[in-house]
């Protein structure tokens, strides 16, 4: 049923004999709990053969935990369809084809159970066709449909150790939590919280890998919680999905199906959990006659469902689960009286009478009245298909238990190691990618630096590049400077040969022009060889600015390259590895181990400390989430089940040393003390 493709089966089975008249045929569609199955049947096909087909088509193997309930058409309630009983003979809810939103319309108005609620939508959809003689177009039309839904109708004593098949599990999971989501198994909201979380895990996986991906999660369309958790507590929807979503982390690692079997584990613990309750009432007065019993073994239709109609005021209320029988007074949390099956000899009933008998004395039997007769027959099939199951709990396993067990378990421990193997090469990934991370790192340490280099080599060259041009710019005026000297010493000999007297003062003037210019001359010539020698310079860091490029850009080139060998490598490891995965569940040949042992053990002890750790986190926050809803709640819209928890809480009790204290004392006397109830 993983496919979302419409599956078609046809299958051929006689169901008339030769020469008789074939019945109508019905369109019949049955709700699983994630699924929706369309079957055409005959109107005298039997109830086991609908059930076998739906077992055969979901692949469910473990099919004593399970059955059909119907709508009955009279009282609009669910009852148990009777798999030895034909179709047509039960009182079951028929609706046309041409109005399909009249079983929507009874959903609505039946109290008791609403099989659309908190429903995931149908993976698939698969149709079987059990075909009659005549298949002509006016027949196809005049198909009605009636509607059965595959629910749990027995629940085992530890569930995480007798549930065997995923498919087992996985509708174990989903009834359980519909159940506390219809508050019709009581649920503490710091639990439903807790709960809530393993769903989320088990739905979307971890919630790091959620957040890191352009997936979101909208919780306001999931269905988390009770909807007492909203109208008890003063918290937000915000603060409840907050608290939720921080439980949610604790659970990273974990795959769906220990999600859910974790979900199922704490889930066992609840008080009410794989009970069925009914209302009864003690016997009052004497039985009735033989006479009157005859008579009322002979009553007609209409009598009979005169007597199906509730008369009797309820007084206790009974539970039956895998355990034993429960009988309650004040409330649904706490027994006063408990039988284990052991103690219980038989169970009979009659109309609305019921009758328990016990193992120690043949005159201990309790006589009580159920509220319908059909409530009666309901008490009496669950006691003895739990009885059934309590009796073979404690019996050798049969073959085909071992085989499936068997099965199972080779099937776990392949998944066990693929799930390892995963896991193993996530780890080397993730380490790769931490290495890559850290050259990426250094790389770019690397290029800053080299950049930085570059950027001093750019600013050294163009400071030595202006010095250059000042020191040319000296020279230049310091040339213009002696050339105007030496015409200065034209003019000045020019005056000598016109005086004699000023040719001597001439001459001393001369004489220092001369010095002044060979001094220019001297530095206009050291200026010249300094501006070469900056040009020099400036050529020198032109080549190292080349070079420091060449360097920066074969950086960047090696850097690429290894990242993309990285990768391809990488990839073509992870289809090597997912080519060579086998598909049978046979467990892989014996390896020894010699040099990852080592590693192995560090990876164990480091998942184990991980695992520690995360129990501390949740512990810590569960406790601070019943410390925020202790003091956030609100009195007045607390029941009575919830005064009656917070007295199991004060004193120590819980659903274990309840049953205990019921179970106290002796058979006899705990028949008296239900005599007295």
């Amino acid at each position: 049923n993983s496919s979302s493709d419409s599956i078609i089966f046809s299958l051929r089975m006689p169901v008339f004999g030769n020469g008789k008249k074939k019945s109508d045929e019905y369109n019949c569609k049955i709700f699983t709990l994630d699924a929706e199955l369309h079957f055409t049947i005959e109107a005298t096909t039997k109830g086991s053969t609908i059930f076998s087909l739906v077992c055969q088509t979901i692949g469910l193997r473990e099919y004593w935990y399970f059955g059909l309930k119907f709508i009955d058409k009279t009282s609009r309630e669910l009852n148990w369809l009777q798999l030895n009983r034909t179709i047509i003979s039960e009182s079951i809810e028929i609706s046309s084809n041409s109005n399909p939103l009249k079983t929507l319309d009874l959903h609505n108005t039946t109290d008791n159970f609403n099989p659309h609620l908190l429903r995931s939508p149908p993976t698939s959809v698969s149709t079987l066709s059990l075909p009659s003689a005549t298949n002509n177009s006016s027949r196809q039309c005049s198909k009605v449909t009636i509607e059965l839904y595959l629910a749990v109708k027995l629940y085992p004593e530890d569930i995480t150790y007798e549930l065997i098949q995923d498919i087992t599990r996985r509708l174990f999971y989903l009834q359980v939590k519909q159940d506390i989501l219809n508050m019709n198994i009581y649920c503490p909201p710091d639990t439903a919280a807790h709960l809530a979380s393993l769903s989320l895990q088990a739905k979307f996986g971890d919630y790091e890998q959620i957040e890191s991906s352009l997936e979101s999660v909208n919780l306001e369309n999931e269905a988390l919680l009770p909807l007492t958790c909203f109208q008890k507590i003063e918290l937000s929807r915000s603060d409840w999905f907050a608290r939720i979503i921080a439980l949610w982390r604790t659970h990273a690692l974990l795959t769906r199906e220990e999600a859910e079997m974790s979900y199922l584990k704490h889930a066992q613990d609840l008080d009410m959990f794989g009970l069925s309750f009914f209302e009864i009432s003690k016997m009052q007065g004497a039985q009735r006659s033989a006479s009157q019993q005859k008579q009322t073994m002979k009553s007609t239709e209409q009598q009979q469902e005169q007597l199906d109609q509730p008369t009797i005021a309820p007084e206790l209320w009974l539970g039956i689960d895998s355990l034993g029988i429960r009988f309650y007074k004040k409330n649904k949390l706490r027994p006063e009286v408990f039988f284990s099956w052991c103690d219980v000899k038989s169970v009979t009933a009659h109309d609305k009478k019921v009758i328990l008998n016990l193992t120690t004395d043949k005159h201990a039997t309790f006589a009580f009245y159920a509220r319908k007769s059909s409530v009666s027959k309901e008490i009496l099939d669950l006691a003895l298909g739990n009885h059934e199951l309590y009796m073979r709990r404690r019996q050798e396993q049969s073959i085909e238990i071992q085989q499936m067990r068997y099965f199972e378990e080779q099937q776990q421990k392949e998944k066990m190691r693929l799930l390892a193997q995963e896991r193993k090469l996530r780890l080397q990934a993730e380490k790769q990618r931490d290495e890559i991370e850290s050259k990426c790192i250094d790389y770019q340490q690397q290029m800053k630096e080299v950049h930085e280099t570059l950027l001093k080599y750019q600013e050294a060259t163009e400071l030595l590049a202006r010095k250059a041009h000042v020191n040319s710019e000296e020279a230049r005026l310091q040339a213009a400077r002696a050339l105007e000297i030496e015409a200065q010493l034209e003019r000045c000999k020019y005056e000598i040969s016109r005086n004699e007297e000023e040719k001597r003062l001439y001459a001393r003037q001369i004489h220092e022009c001369e010095q002044v210019i060979s001094t220019l001359v001297n530095d206009s010539i050291k200026t010249r060889k300094e501006a070469d020698e900056l040009k020099l310079e400036v050529s020198k860091w032109r080549v190292a600015e080349a070079a420091a490029r060449e360097k920066l850009l074969s950086i960047t080139q090696h850097n690429q390259s290894v990242a993309i060998s990285n990768a391809t490598t990488h990839t073509q490891h992870n289809l090597a590895s997912s080519s060579t995965r086998p598909t049978t569940v046979s467990p892989p040949p014996y390896r020894p181990i010699k040099k990852t042992q080592e590693s192995n053990s560090t990876d164990e002890r480091a998942h184990f400390l991980e695992k520690q750790h995360k129990q501390t986190q949740l512990a810590l926050q569960l406790q601070d989430l019943k410390n925020v809803i202790q003091s956030k709640k609100i009195e007045e819209q607390q029941t009575s089940l919830d005064k009656a928890y917070e007295e199991s809480v004060a004193i120590g009790d819980n659903k274990y040393s309840t049953i205990q204290k019921a179970r106290s004392g002796t058979t006899l006397r705990r028949m008296a003390m239900l005599q007295d109830l």
